[in-house]
């Protein structure tokens, strides 16, 4: 896509059209790798597709002399608001490529410096008279040397298990078996990235991965590329929050011609299941990777070990790696009454399982999608919401469509007995 790197908004620039949160929530979308298929239809006016709850949303902003003018997007947060998380998301998509499009021309090739501004701002803070690196108002000779960084690295690295990451995973499994129910702080703010210019840390706590933070600052001193390799697959593995899925770029970015190896490792760990840090734990980073990568095997393994909400964000993946077991548990899911999915009479519900039936048509024809929403509204006559919701598919299929899903009809009680073995539940979630 070619971009006019004079004419994208900068963050600074559309940082007053968002309240906080959802600024922070865009940023971590973007992060998380939910923008898609980023397009410029026409001069000024932009179109993208978003990872949403229940599906993608689609979203359009159009864009004068760097500045926004107008934007929309789908989901149901943006019926009420214009400018929701998802058009943040794909604002910080686009000041990327205009960052990149520009580091490109000037041949710029920084290493990562993120750690470093995280720990440099907690230690002076906390030893204002020993720096951590050279600062211009400060006694140079009073810095870390690249000695003092080389002790650090030996001394967290032989503290942590590493460079061979197995003893700190079994650690980290050995402490979610453990785990209170209330998550530590630094689990609670893990994307170094967003943290850098809004918090000033005071304790160790308060750095993304604790004294990980350190030892990745040592890496970046050092510029010891194999050593950011090992931190940030192991970021991945640990990760369990949107923001967390920027290190799958950046393991990309510092991998290089090693990317491959080190994309297989984190499969080939993901898939121990070994591991109860692993089991029904969301991980936006694995995700972010499967579906980059474009990995359906993989994507269908890790499936096995979560809930309904992780099958439907990657369900194009998982059946194409068995489409016959996903198109069964998922009808038998929805012909079920009983179903978790159709607990409560509302909107959120409604659109669930549109949601589905769209996974279902991109997947396996439109007639499936249509038999089952009569079928669906049949179940629940009285409920307005589900049959202003599902109206495209009330509809009679085309002939046309009619014979492109000829061969993907499905018998209600073999789906439902195959639902019934699966034990599929569906949980929704709110976008906001």
């Amino acid at each position: 896509m070619e971009t006019d790197t004079e004419q994208l908004p900068h963050p600074e620039d559309f940082h007053s059209l968002f309240n906080g949160k959802i600024y922070q929530r865009a940023q971590a979308y973007y992060d998380a790798g939910t923008v898609r298929r980023v397009s410029q239809s026409i001069a000024g006016l932009w179109h993208a597709q978003v990872m949403g709850s229940n599906g993608f949303y689609d979203v359009d902003i159009r864009i004068r002399h760097g500045h926004v003018v107008s934007a929309a997007c789908t989901c149901p947060y943006g019926q009420k608001h214009t400018y929701c998380k998802h058009v943040g998301a794909v604002l910080f998509a686009l000041d990327a490529q205009n960052r990149q499009a520009q580091q490109a021309g000037n041949g710029n090739d920084e290493f990562p410096q993120d750690a470093s501004s995280m720990a440099g701002a907690y230690w002076n803070s906390q030893f204002p008279g020993r720096l951590l690196f050279k600062d211009r108002r400060g006694d140079p000779d009073a810095r870390f040397t690249d000695e003092d960084w080389q002790a650090v690295r030996r001394i967290l690295e032989t503290a942590c298990g590493l460079p061979d990451i197995e003893p700190y995973l079994k650690y980290l499994n050995h402490q979610q078996l453990r785990r209170e129910t209330k998550p530590h702080k630094s689990q609670s703010t893990m994307n170094m990235r967003l943290l850098v210019p809004y918090l000033k840390p005071a304790d160790i706590s308060d750095l993304p991965h604790g004294w990980l933070t350190f030892l990745e600052a040592a890496y970046e001193h050092l510029h010891d590329t194999d050593g950011l390799r090992r931190l940030y697959t192991l970021y991945i593995l640990m990760a369990r929050t949107f923001p967390e899925a920027v290190y799958v770029c950046k393991l990309r970015e510092v991998s290089g011609e090693h990317w491959q190896e080190d994309r297989d490792a984190i499969v080939d760990y993901m898939n121990d299941c070994t591991l109860y840090m692993i089991r029904d734990k969301p991980n936006p980073a694995y995700e972010r990777l499967l579906r980059e990568e474009h990995l359906p095997q993989a994507a269908y393994e890790y499936s096995r070990l979560q809930n309904a909400d992780c099958r439907l964000r990657l369900f194009d993946l998982i059946a194409e790696a068995n489409p016959e077991k996903t198109r069964q548990r998922v009808c038998g899911m929805l012909q079920q009454p009983e179903s978790p999915i159709y607990q409560s009479n509302d909107q959120e519900s409604a659109d669930l399982v549109s949601a589905w039936l769209h996974c279902l048509d991109d997947a396996f024809g439109a007639s499936l999608a249509h038999d089952l929403a009569r079928h669906i509204v049949g179940m629940f006559p009285q409920r307005d919401y589900l049959r202003r919701t599902l109206a495209e598919y009330l509809a009679d299929p085309s002939p046309a469509e009619r014979a492109g899903a000829s061969d993907t009809s499905v018998n209600v009680g073999e789906s439902v007995k195959t639902a019934e073995s699966d034990n599929t539940g569906e949980e929704g979630d709110t976008d906001a």
